[in-house]
Protein backbone atom coordinates (compact mmCIF):
# COMPACT_ATOMS: atom_id res chain seq x y z
CA UNK A 1 0.00 0.00 0.00
CA UNK A 2 1.29 3.47 -0.88
CA UNK A 3 2.53 5.76 1.84
CA UNK A 4 0.07 8.53 2.81
CA UNK A 5 2.79 10.98 1.68
CA UNK A 6 2.57 9.57 -1.84
CA UNK A 7 -1.20 9.70 -2.13
CA UNK A 8 -2.44 12.56 -4.28
CA UNK A 9 -1.41 13.63 -7.76
CA UNK A 10 1.86 11.65 -7.90
CA UNK A 11 0.24 8.39 -9.12
CA UNK A 12 -1.03 10.32 -12.14
CA UNK A 13 2.53 10.75 -13.43
CA UNK A 14 4.32 7.69 -12.04
CA UNK A 15 4.22 5.92 -15.40
CA UNK A 16 5.92 8.94 -16.97
CA UNK A 17 8.83 8.86 -14.53
CA UNK A 18 12.20 7.13 -14.74
CA UNK A 19 15.20 6.59 -12.52
CA UNK A 20 17.64 9.52 -12.89
CA UNK A 21 20.56 7.07 -12.54
CA UNK A 22 19.74 4.27 -14.99
CA UNK A 23 16.41 5.28 -16.62
CA UNK A 24 14.58 2.28 -15.11
CA UNK A 25 10.91 2.33 -14.14
CA UNK A 26 9.94 3.67 -10.70
CA UNK A 27 7.36 2.26 -8.33
CA UNK A 28 6.13 3.05 -4.84
CA UNK A 29 7.58 0.89 -2.05
CA UNK A 30 6.64 1.97 1.44
CA UNK A 31 8.10 5.41 2.10
CA UNK A 32 10.13 5.60 -1.11
CA UNK A 33 10.18 5.36 -4.89
CA UNK A 34 12.29 2.40 -6.03
CA UNK A 35 13.91 1.71 -9.40
CA UNK A 36 13.00 -1.67 -10.86
CA UNK A 37 16.35 -1.97 -12.67
CA UNK A 38 19.14 -0.68 -10.39
CA UNK A 39 17.23 -0.97 -7.10
CA UNK A 40 17.98 2.59 -6.00
CA UNK A 41 15.48 3.82 -3.40
CA UNK A 42 14.56 7.50 -3.49
CA UNK A 43 13.19 8.56 -0.09
CA UNK A 44 10.24 10.83 0.46
CA UNK A 45 10.92 13.67 2.88
CA UNK A 46 7.97 15.66 4.22
CA UNK A 47 5.90 14.42 1.30
CA UNK A 48 8.45 15.39 -1.37
CA UNK A 49 10.21 12.62 -3.36
CA UNK A 50 13.97 13.24 -3.44
CA UNK A 51 15.04 12.47 -7.01
CA UNK A 52 17.78 15.04 -7.52
CA UNK A 53 21.18 13.83 -8.72
CA UNK A 54 23.83 16.33 -7.63
CA UNK A 55 27.03 17.10 -9.47
CA UNK A 56 27.97 17.01 -13.14
CA UNK A 57 28.89 14.08 -15.37
CA UNK A 58 32.58 13.22 -15.54
CA UNK A 59 32.42 13.29 -19.33
CA UNK A 60 31.65 17.01 -19.45
CA UNK A 61 34.41 19.52 -20.09
CA UNK A 62 36.38 20.45 -16.98
CA UNK A 63 35.41 23.72 -15.37
CA UNK A 64 38.35 25.92 -14.50
CA UNK A 65 36.38 28.77 -12.93
CA UNK A 66 36.04 29.28 -9.20
CA UNK A 67 32.29 28.87 -9.44
CA UNK A 68 30.72 25.63 -10.63
CA UNK A 69 27.21 24.38 -11.27
CA UNK A 70 27.71 22.00 -8.36
CA UNK A 71 28.09 25.07 -6.12
CA UNK A 72 24.80 26.44 -7.41
CA UNK A 73 23.06 23.11 -6.82
CA UNK A 74 23.76 23.39 -3.08
CA UNK A 75 21.97 26.74 -2.85
CA UNK A 76 18.55 26.96 -1.15
CA UNK A 77 18.60 23.53 0.46
CA UNK A 78 17.51 25.27 3.65
CA UNK A 79 14.00 26.68 4.04
CA UNK A 80 15.31 29.89 5.62
CA UNK A 81 17.58 30.66 2.67
CA UNK A 82 14.77 29.89 0.23
CA UNK A 83 12.36 32.13 2.14
CA UNK A 84 14.81 35.03 2.03
CA UNK A 85 15.24 34.68 -1.73
CA UNK A 86 11.51 34.53 -2.43
CA UNK A 87 10.55 37.33 -0.05
CA UNK A 88 13.00 39.63 -1.85
CA UNK A 89 10.87 39.23 -4.97
CA UNK A 90 7.88 40.42 -2.98
CA UNK A 91 9.60 43.41 -1.35
CA UNK A 92 11.84 44.94 -4.01
CA UNK A 93 10.17 47.09 -6.64
CA UNK A 94 12.48 46.12 -9.52
CA UNK A 95 12.00 42.43 -8.77
CA UNK A 96 8.21 42.87 -8.67
CA UNK A 97 8.37 44.63 -12.03
CA UNK A 98 10.47 41.80 -13.44
CA UNK A 99 7.97 39.19 -12.22
CA UNK A 100 5.05 41.10 -13.75
CA UNK A 101 6.87 41.27 -17.07
CA UNK A 102 7.67 37.55 -16.90
CA UNK A 103 3.99 36.77 -16.25
CA UNK A 104 3.02 38.65 -19.41
CA UNK A 105 5.65 36.91 -21.53
CA UNK A 106 4.75 33.45 -20.20
CA UNK A 107 1.05 34.11 -20.74
CA UNK A 108 1.72 35.10 -24.34
CA UNK A 109 4.02 32.17 -25.14
CA UNK A 110 1.89 29.55 -23.38
CA UNK A 111 -1.17 31.01 -25.08
CA UNK A 112 0.25 29.95 -28.45
CA UNK A 113 0.13 26.29 -27.37
CA UNK A 114 -2.82 24.01 -26.60
CA UNK A 115 -3.46 23.49 -22.90
CA UNK A 116 -1.13 20.87 -21.44
CA UNK A 117 -2.20 17.76 -19.61
CA UNK A 118 1.08 17.82 -17.64
CA UNK A 119 3.53 20.74 -17.52
CA UNK A 120 6.95 20.61 -15.85
CA UNK A 121 8.38 23.70 -14.15
CA UNK A 122 12.10 23.15 -13.48
CA UNK A 123 13.50 24.86 -11.50
CA UNK A 124 10.26 25.93 -9.89
CA UNK A 125 11.91 27.71 -6.97
CA UNK A 126 9.45 28.89 -4.40
CA UNK A 127 6.60 29.04 -6.92
CA UNK A 128 7.16 32.63 -8.05
CA UNK A 129 5.84 31.89 -11.54
CA UNK A 130 3.37 29.12 -10.65
CA UNK A 131 0.27 31.25 -11.11
CA UNK A 132 1.31 32.08 -14.67
CA UNK A 133 1.66 28.38 -15.49
CA UNK A 134 -1.18 26.66 -13.65
CA UNK A 135 -3.99 27.94 -15.87
CA UNK A 136 -2.27 26.40 -18.91
CA UNK A 137 -2.15 22.83 -17.61
CA UNK A 138 -4.27 20.24 -15.84
CA UNK A 139 -1.32 19.16 -13.67
CA UNK A 140 1.73 21.24 -12.79
CA UNK A 141 4.89 19.38 -11.76
CA UNK A 142 7.08 21.70 -9.69
CA UNK A 143 10.65 20.45 -9.43
CA UNK A 144 13.78 22.02 -8.02
CA UNK A 145 17.15 20.81 -6.78
CA UNK A 146 16.74 22.95 -3.65
CA UNK A 147 14.62 21.16 -1.06
CA UNK A 148 14.07 24.41 0.82
CA UNK A 149 12.59 26.03 -2.28
CA UNK A 150 10.05 23.22 -2.60
CA UNK A 151 9.09 23.46 1.07
CA UNK A 152 8.47 27.18 0.62
CA UNK A 153 6.56 26.53 -2.61
CA UNK A 154 4.35 23.81 -1.15
CA UNK A 155 3.74 25.83 2.00
CA UNK A 156 2.01 28.46 -0.12
CA UNK A 157 0.05 25.96 -2.24
CA UNK A 158 -0.48 22.96 0.04
CA UNK A 159 -4.20 22.81 -0.70
CA UNK A 160 -3.68 22.37 -4.43
CA UNK A 161 -4.54 18.95 -5.87
CA UNK A 162 -3.28 19.87 -9.34
CA UNK A 163 0.38 20.02 -8.24
CA UNK A 164 3.23 17.58 -7.69
CA UNK A 165 6.45 18.60 -5.93
CA UNK A 166 9.75 16.73 -6.22
CA UNK A 167 13.47 17.41 -6.16
CA UNK A 168 15.27 16.98 -9.48
CA UNK A 169 18.34 18.11 -11.36
CA UNK A 170 17.81 19.65 -14.78
CA UNK A 171 20.84 17.65 -15.97
CA UNK A 172 19.14 14.34 -15.02
CA UNK A 173 15.38 14.91 -15.24
CA UNK A 174 13.54 11.88 -13.77
CA UNK A 175 11.02 11.60 -16.61
CA UNK A 176 10.87 9.50 -19.75
CA UNK A 177 11.43 10.89 -23.24
CA UNK A 178 8.52 13.12 -24.30
CA UNK A 179 6.79 12.49 -20.95
CA UNK A 180 5.73 16.13 -20.45
CA UNK A 181 3.53 18.09 -22.82
CA UNK A 182 5.69 21.10 -22.10
CA UNK A 183 8.66 22.15 -19.98
CA UNK A 184 9.33 25.60 -18.53
CA UNK A 185 12.85 26.44 -17.30
CA UNK A 186 13.34 29.99 -16.04
CA UNK A 187 16.44 31.64 -14.57
CA UNK A 188 18.71 28.57 -14.63
CA UNK A 189 20.75 28.67 -17.83
CA UNK A 190 22.65 31.85 -16.90
CA UNK A 191 23.88 30.21 -13.68
CA UNK A 192 25.72 27.43 -15.57
CA UNK A 193 29.38 28.41 -16.06
CA UNK A 194 30.35 26.24 -19.04
CA UNK A 195 28.93 26.15 -22.58
CA UNK A 196 28.77 22.36 -22.31
CA UNK A 197 26.43 22.55 -19.33
CA UNK A 198 24.20 25.16 -20.94
CA UNK A 199 23.90 23.04 -24.07
CA UNK A 200 23.34 19.88 -22.03
CA UNK A 201 20.49 21.69 -20.28
CA UNK A 202 18.74 22.54 -23.57
CA UNK A 203 19.10 18.97 -24.83
CA UNK A 204 17.68 17.50 -21.61
CA UNK A 205 14.70 19.87 -21.59
CA UNK A 206 13.90 18.96 -25.20
CA UNK A 207 14.26 15.25 -24.44
CA UNK A 208 11.53 15.38 -21.80
CA UNK A 209 9.14 17.63 -23.76
CA UNK A 210 6.60 16.22 -26.19
CA UNK A 211 5.35 19.52 -27.62
CA UNK A 212 7.35 22.54 -26.44
CA UNK A 213 10.01 24.04 -24.18
CA UNK A 214 10.10 27.56 -22.78
CA UNK A 215 13.43 28.56 -21.24
CA UNK A 216 15.34 31.71 -20.41
CA UNK A 217 18.92 32.50 -21.36
CA UNK A 218 21.20 35.55 -21.09
CA UNK A 219 21.66 36.97 -24.60
CA UNK A 220 25.31 37.53 -25.51
CA UNK A 221 24.33 40.33 -27.88
CA UNK A 222 21.95 42.16 -25.54
CA UNK A 223 22.57 45.81 -24.69
CA UNK A 224 22.97 44.80 -21.04
CA UNK A 225 25.76 42.34 -21.85
CA UNK A 226 27.50 44.60 -24.36
CA UNK A 227 27.69 47.38 -21.76
CA UNK A 228 28.98 44.93 -19.15
CA UNK A 229 31.72 43.76 -21.50
CA UNK A 230 32.70 47.35 -22.31
CA UNK A 231 33.07 48.18 -18.61
CA UNK A 232 34.88 44.97 -17.66
CA UNK A 233 38.43 46.35 -18.10
CA UNK A 234 37.61 49.04 -15.54
CA UNK A 235 35.35 47.40 -12.95
CA UNK A 236 36.84 43.86 -13.33
CA UNK A 237 33.42 42.20 -13.23
CA UNK A 238 33.43 38.65 -14.60
CA UNK A 239 31.62 37.99 -17.88
CA UNK A 240 28.03 36.81 -17.87
CA UNK A 241 27.21 33.21 -18.75
CA UNK A 242 25.59 33.79 -22.11
CA UNK A 243 24.20 32.17 -25.25
CA UNK A 244 23.31 33.60 -28.65
CA UNK A 245 19.88 33.42 -30.26
CA UNK A 246 21.49 31.64 -33.21
CA UNK A 247 23.01 28.94 -30.98
CA UNK A 248 19.72 28.36 -29.15
CA UNK A 249 18.08 27.92 -32.54
CA UNK A 250 20.71 25.35 -33.54
CA UNK A 251 20.24 23.42 -30.30
CA UNK A 252 16.48 23.49 -30.78
CA UNK A 253 16.87 22.01 -34.26
CA UNK A 254 19.23 19.31 -32.93
CA UNK A 255 16.50 18.35 -30.44
CA UNK A 256 13.77 18.14 -33.09
CA UNK A 257 12.26 21.56 -32.43
CA UNK A 258 12.06 25.04 -33.95
CA UNK A 259 12.84 28.27 -32.12
CA UNK A 260 9.52 30.05 -32.63
CA UNK A 261 9.99 33.15 -30.45
CA UNK A 262 12.63 34.77 -28.22
CA UNK A 263 11.25 37.93 -26.60
CA UNK A 264 13.55 39.90 -24.26
CA UNK A 265 12.61 40.55 -20.66
CA UNK A 266 13.66 44.14 -21.41
CA UNK A 267 15.50 45.59 -24.39
CA UNK A 268 17.54 47.95 -22.20
CA UNK A 269 17.47 46.84 -18.57
CA UNK A 270 17.88 43.07 -18.81
CA UNK A 271 19.87 40.61 -20.91
CA UNK A 272 17.42 37.75 -20.33
CA UNK A 273 15.39 36.33 -23.19
CA UNK A 274 12.58 33.79 -23.19
CA UNK A 275 12.93 31.13 -25.87
CA UNK A 276 9.93 29.16 -27.13
CA UNK A 277 11.05 25.94 -28.85
CA UNK A 278 8.24 23.95 -30.47
CA UNK A 279 8.71 20.28 -31.37
CA UNK A 280 8.19 19.43 -35.03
Amino acid sequence: MASPDLVGALPRILDRMRCPHCSGALSVAGEALVCADCGTAFPVREGIPLLAVHGTAETWAADTSSYTSADYQRTYEDLGEASGYNEAYRRERTKRWSTEREYRILSTLLGTQPKSEVLLDLPSGGGRLSAALSSHTDLLVEADIGFGQLLYNRGNHSDREDRVWLTASAFHIPFRDAAMDGVVCCRLCHHLPTPEERERLVAELLRVARRFVIMTFFDRHSVKNLLRRARAPFNKKPPKMTMTVARVGELAAAGGAKLEAYPPLSHLFSGHRYALMVKR
